[in-house]
Protein backbone atom coordinates (compact mmCIF):
# COMPACT_ATOMS: atom_id res chain seq x y z
CA UNK A 1 0.00 0.00 0.00
CA UNK A 2 1.34 3.28 -0.92
CA UNK A 3 1.61 5.71 2.30
CA UNK A 4 0.14 8.34 0.68
CA UNK A 5 -2.99 6.38 0.40
CA UNK A 6 -2.60 5.19 3.50
CA UNK A 7 -2.29 8.51 5.33
CA UNK A 8 -5.51 9.82 3.33
CA UNK A 9 -7.41 7.03 4.67
CA UNK A 10 -6.19 7.11 8.47
CA UNK A 11 -7.04 10.97 7.83
CA UNK A 12 -10.33 10.57 6.43
CA UNK A 13 -11.12 7.55 8.93
CA UNK A 14 -10.04 9.44 12.06
CA UNK A 15 -12.22 12.79 10.69
CA UNK A 16 -15.46 10.83 10.49
CA UNK A 17 -14.74 9.36 13.74
CA UNK A 18 -14.37 12.34 15.63
CA UNK A 19 -17.66 14.19 14.22
CA UNK A 20 -19.36 11.11 14.63
CA UNK A 21 -17.99 10.95 18.24
CA UNK A 22 -18.29 14.99 18.92
CA UNK A 23 -21.35 15.03 17.15
CA UNK A 24 -22.12 18.85 18.25
CA UNK A 25 -25.86 20.62 18.40
CA UNK A 26 -24.31 24.06 18.19
CA UNK A 27 -23.46 25.01 14.67
CA UNK A 28 -20.50 27.25 15.40
CA UNK A 29 -18.73 24.43 17.43
CA UNK A 30 -19.28 21.90 15.03
CA UNK A 31 -18.21 24.27 12.33
CA UNK A 32 -14.72 24.85 14.02
CA UNK A 33 -14.07 21.27 14.53
CA UNK A 34 -14.52 20.85 10.92
CA UNK A 35 -12.20 23.80 10.00
CA UNK A 36 -9.88 22.14 12.99
CA UNK A 37 -10.14 18.77 11.64
CA UNK A 38 -9.27 19.65 7.77
CA UNK A 39 -7.40 22.61 7.03
CA UNK A 40 -4.16 21.72 5.47
CA UNK A 41 -2.47 24.66 7.21
CA UNK A 42 -3.78 24.87 10.77
CA UNK A 43 -5.43 21.71 11.55
CA UNK A 44 -4.70 18.72 13.19
CA UNK A 45 -3.28 16.99 10.37
CA UNK A 46 -0.68 19.20 9.28
CA UNK A 47 2.41 17.78 8.23
CA UNK A 48 4.36 15.94 6.90
CA UNK A 49 5.85 14.85 9.75
CA UNK A 50 9.52 13.67 10.56
CA UNK A 51 10.52 12.11 14.12
CA UNK A 52 14.19 11.12 14.13
CA UNK A 53 14.87 9.62 17.62
CA UNK A 54 18.59 10.04 17.93
CA UNK A 55 21.77 9.09 19.18
CA UNK A 56 21.06 5.81 16.89
CA UNK A 57 23.24 2.87 18.22
CA UNK A 58 26.04 0.83 16.16
CA UNK A 59 25.38 -2.31 15.35
CA UNK A 60 26.01 -5.57 17.25
CA UNK A 61 28.96 -7.56 16.53
CA UNK A 62 28.29 -10.29 13.86
CA UNK A 63 26.55 -7.68 10.75
CA UNK A 64 29.54 -8.67 8.49
CA UNK A 65 28.57 -12.27 8.48
CA UNK A 66 25.08 -11.10 6.93
CA UNK A 67 26.65 -9.12 3.79
CA UNK A 68 27.87 -10.83 0.65
CA UNK A 69 29.78 -7.30 0.18
CA UNK A 70 31.32 -5.02 2.87
CA UNK A 71 30.45 -1.57 3.24
CA UNK A 72 32.72 1.56 3.80
CA UNK A 73 31.12 2.06 6.90
CA UNK A 74 29.83 0.85 9.83
CA UNK A 75 26.21 0.76 10.02
CA UNK A 76 23.83 1.64 12.59
CA UNK A 77 21.86 -1.74 14.62
CA UNK A 78 18.64 -0.09 11.95
CA UNK A 79 21.09 -0.49 8.97
CA UNK A 80 22.17 -3.65 9.67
Amino acid sequence: MKPTLAAAQLRGSLTQYLTTTYALADEDTRVALERFLGDPETGIFRGPYLRIRTPFHPADDGWRSALEWQPSFTPWRHQA
